[in-house]
């Protein structure tokens, strides 16, 4: 419930919140919603937005934890 309040408190008035809704909604199995930039990262923190959230298996979603992976 923590994170659910705190993540609320990370979208902004313009996200678009049916995308948001339909990308949870179609996220395949085996996979999670994961935000590339964490809301609560050491160094950074992402915002609750469509252009922040990608599909990784869960595998890989735990091993990333709260960390920002820049990618070149």
């Amino acid at each position: 419930n923590q994170y659910k309040g705190e993540r609320t408190l990370r979208i902004p008035p313009w996200s678009q919140k049916e995308l948001i809704e339909q990308f949870y909604k179609e996220c395949p199995e085996g996979y999670h919603v994961d935000h590339i930039i964490p809301l609560r990262g050491k160094e950074v923190n992402g915002l609750h937005v469509i252009e922040n959230l990608q599909y990784l298996t869960i595998e890989d979603n735990l091993r990333k934890s709260n960390k920002y992976l820049a990618h070149d």
